[in-house]
Parts: C-alpha cells; sequence; structure tokens
C-alpha cells in the first residue's frame, strides 16, 4: 500500500463513521467493498497513525480493530483508547484469526465490544456494527441529558468532577501533568442589571463558546461550573502551558474578542499544576485553585492566580 493511512470519501452517503485499523491492503480493500456502501469509513494499517485519527474530529461512530497490528498490538491501542476521557465510549470490535478462548475472553477484558473472527462474514459485522452503533449513540444521548449544561451546552460540573477523577488516575499511570484552570467572570451580575436576563444569559453563552474555540487541544476539557465558572482540564500540560492558556483567555476577555453580544467582562483566571504520580488527589487539585481565587478575591481581581510549585512533588 502507497499510504499508511487514506479515508474514502463517501459524501452523505452514511451518517454512521468507522475507523478500520488493519494492515493487510487485501482485507482492507474487503471492508471497503463490503462497508463501503453503507458507512464512511477511515482506514490506518497501524496504530500510530489510528490514534493520529482518533485526535482529530470527527470522532468514529465504531472502531473495528485487528488484534494483531504492527507497531503495538490491538490490546495495547484499545487500553490507551479506554483511558482517554473523550473517545473510551467509542465501541471497539476486535476482529482477529486467533479464536482460541483466551484472545476471545482478552478481547472483552480489554475493553471491547465484540469479538468476530476470521474469516469475516460481512453480512454478520454490518449487522453487529447496526446494534453497537445504535447503542453507542443512545447511550451519548442519555449522557447529554444528564451531564450537559442545557445554556452553554458544555460538561456539567458533575461530569467535570467525574472526568476530572478520570484524567488524574491516567496521569498517575503515564507520569504525565494535569493542569486546572478556573475562569471566573467578575462583574457577570451587572450585565444583567443593565441589560436584563436575556443578555445575562447569552452572555454566558458566548463566554462557553468563546472558551471552547480557544485553541483547545483534542481532549482537552472545558467544563461549566456554575454561571459565572468555568474551568478547563489540561492533560500532560506543566506550568509553561498553563500560563501562555491562562494569558491567551485574559487577552480574548481584554480584547473583548471572546462575545458577540456587545458586552464587556473582566474575568480571573486561577490554575495549578499537578503531578498525580508524586500524590495528593484531585481534589487536592480542585481546591489549590478555589483557595487561591478566594485569596485574591479582591487584591488581584482581574488577574492571573498561579498556585506555585507542583502539586504531588515536594519541594
Amino acid at each position: 500500500m502507497g499510504k499508511l493511512l487514506y479515508k474514502e470519501s463517501i459524501a452523505e452517503r452514511s451518517q454512521y463513521r468507522l475507523l478500520v485499523i488493519n494492515d493487510s491492503e487485501i482485507e482492507l480493500k474487503l471492508y471497503l467493498n463490503g462497508l463501503g456502501q453503507e458507512f464512511d469509513v477511515s482506514f490506518s494499517s497501524n496504530t500510530r497513525t489510528a490514534w493520529e485519527l482518533l485526535n482529530s474530529a470527527p470522532l468514529p461512530d465504531a472502531i473495528i480493530l485487528d488484534i494483531m497490528t504492527p507497531n503495538e498490538d490491538g490490546f495495547e491501542l484499545c487500553t490507551r483508547i479506554k483511558e482517554t476521557q473523550f473517545i473510551q465510549d467509542v465501541p471497539i470490535i476486535f476482529v482477529s484469526s486467533l479464536t482460541g478462548p483466551s484472545i476471545k475472553s482478552q478481547a472483552f477484558e480489554y475493553g471491547g465490544a465484540d469479538f468476530i473472527a476470521k474469516p469475516l462474514v460481512l453480512s454478520e459485522l454490518v449487522a453487529r456494527l447496526r446494534r453497537h452503533i445504535a447503542l453507542y449513540r443512545k447511550t451519548k444521548k442519555l449522557e447529554s441529558l444528564i451531564f450537559i449544561d442545557p445554556l452553554t451546552h458544555l460538561p456539567n460540573a458533575s461530569k467535570f468532577q467525574e472526568v476530572l477523577g478520570i484524567e488524574w488516575a491516567r496521569c498517575a499511570r503515564y507520569w504525565h501533568h494535569l493542569t486546572l484552570l478556573i475562569i471566573r467572570l467578575d462583574d457577570l451580575e451587572s450585565i444583567r442589571a443593565v441589560g436584563g436576563s436575556d443578555k445575562y444569559f447569552a452572555t454566558i453563552a458566548a463566554v462557553a463558546d468563546g472558551l471552547m474555540s480557544a485553541g483547545n487541544r483534542p481532549g482537552d476539557l472545558v467544563a461549566t461550573l456554575a454561571n459565572d465558572r468555568f474551568a478547563i482540564l489540561l492533560s500532560d500540560c506543566g506550568h509553561e502551558g498553563a500560563t501562555l492558556k491562562a494569558k491567551q483567555i485574559m487577552g480574548l476577555f481584554e480584547s473583548d474578542k471572546l462575545f458577540t453580544t456587545g458586552a464587556h467582562l473582566n474575568c480571573t483566571v486561577g490554575y495549578a499544576v499537578a503531578a498525580p504520580a508524586g500524590g495528593g488527589s484531585s481534589e487536592a487539585l480542585f481546591w489549590a485553585v478555589e483557595n487561591a481565587m478566594f485569596e485574591a478575591q479582591e487584591s488581584e481581581k482581574g488577574n492571573i492566580c498561579a498556585v506555585k510549585g507542583i502539586i504531588g512533588v515536594t519541594e
């Protein structure tokens, strides 16, 4: 195959997107011919380029993963996917010519939604894909009703706390830093007093849109904690990256580039950096930022409040 990665573009052929990870050119052509009429199919011949696809939008609705793949096996890639918050729920269908009981049990233990033995029966594969995708989309719809803030369309405080715990554990395993920024809108109530409730709520929604478009990486979490408070969670990010992000956010507020409502707002940004592998807890990270912002309520209002050092590292 000339390229390790290619994408079959089928305009408006299907609402369902698949990612197929397999290093056999013959089998990839089989997938294309058998699935291309019903699904929008992306292909990768190794896990490295598959990971690049998974970290760019739009996400697939299902992943077909050969257990025997170059660079790392399918089980290792599945582990990485299940430890990554924004893609962990995408159903993974393992396929393999290895059909022993231990292989099948491993496929499910690693988080696979299904296992299909080679040679593939395409009609069976299509039927299973339809079932898993329907369940996945139903689950995501229910989750959005529970965990998405209806005004900002961002994850709410409950979802944020859940993801914070998951990311803390993942960063501890891989020895990554974890950074939390909290953005407080300092004069939000003045907008309600002057412009009324409509202007107040429109401004909150505009802030949410602005924060979502502020150069976030795939996997970074932007969440609503309250009407006047937002959180941004950055994995594998230290003090330098956190400072740049905080300054970027302050700059958006100062130039009014964040809003389309004509309102002017000031904000205070607090942040802390943790090394979860060194100790501490996700709660300690959260309250370190909250306490720093509380202490700076008056003296440093409208500025950046950074927690010194790294939580979990003894100075």
